[in-house]
């Protein structure tokens, strides 16, 4: 996304305002990855979910595709497909166009089947109540938990690619390269200081989670700034904590963020 913006014309910093963590007892977790292939289905929500199943696997010295075995993939778009497809799994089914999970709802099958779905802990419940209600039998565990950035380092769900675990400190206005983080991301105190002294001109708000962190640390924007929503979630969870969104993305990929962020910048002129 940051590449997309930059190959525009934008100057783009990258401020982490939340992490991941795996939940502090993985047991329940492990014991439904130990059953994957029992499963006609395994759906999968976010490319964070795929961190934290290979994590988990490479505890137990596996690779992530021996240890779901069989078992037919669903992922909810792009990102999240290639992930997967970087750990060797293969994916059977993906939303052609509505990469959210209404959009995977609607592309599973309709007749009942046996699915694991393993997602966040504050994963809405549109994919497992609208399978239920189909028929399906569902088991959702929580593979990972979301928190304030930093994670605890012991706990943190690292990148897909990368062998370790732990994260690295924040030190003045620059944090060091975390597994998975692009060098020269910029702290929170930064951002705050660039948004007080109109510094910035889009805000880009890439989960729900995103949102209510940016708005427990700044109630409101200065009016001088456009906001962005990934998608309608995004959307509406942002918008009913008062915030205004100034355009949202038509799909949640880098093109359909940049593009977001062009329809912000015209909207936001407009009505001031």
């Amino acid at each position: 996304m940051a590449a997309e913006l930059t190959r525009r014309g934008a100057k783009t910093l990258l401020v982490p305002l939340i992490d991941w963590e795996l939940p502090a007892d993985t047991a329940e977790l492990d014991q439904f990855l130990d059953a994957a292939d029992s499963y006609d289905w395994l759906v999968l929500t976010s490319v964070t979910t795929v961190r934290a199943l290979a994590q988990r696997a490479r505890v137990r010295r596996v690779s992530l595709s021996s240890l779901i075995g069989s078992v037919k993939v669903a992922a909810v778009g792009a990102a999240t497909g290639a992930a997967l497809a970087e750990l060797g799994v293969n994916v059977q089914l993906t939303p052609e166009e509505d990469q959210s999970a209404e959009g995977l709802l609607a592309a599973l099958p309709a007749q009942p089947a046996r699915a694991l779905l393993p997602q966040s802990d504050l994963a809405a419940d549109t994919l497992r109540a609208g399978l239920a209600g189909r028929g399906w039998m569902i088991d959702a565990v929580t593979a990972y938990v979301t928190v304030g950035y930093p994670a605890a380092a012991e706990r943190r769900v690292s990148a897909v690619n990368d062998g370790a675990d732990t994260g690295d400190s924040v030190d003045g206005d620059t944090v060091s390269a975390n597994p998975g983080e692009p060098a020269g991301t910029v702290t929170q105190k930064k951002l705050l200081g660039d948004l007080r002294q109109g510094r910035i001109d889009v805000v880009v708000l890439t989960s729900p989670s995103i949102a209510a962190r940016l708005h427990a640390m700044m109630e409101s924007l200065p009016g001088t700034v456009a906001t962005v929503a990934i998608g309608r979630r995004t959307e509406r969870d942002a918008s009913a904590l008062g915030m205004r969104i100034d355009a949202t993305a038509s799909a949640p990929s880098p093109a359909g963020i940049a593009d977001a962020v062009s329809t912000a910048v015209v909207n936001h002129r407009k009505r001031n």
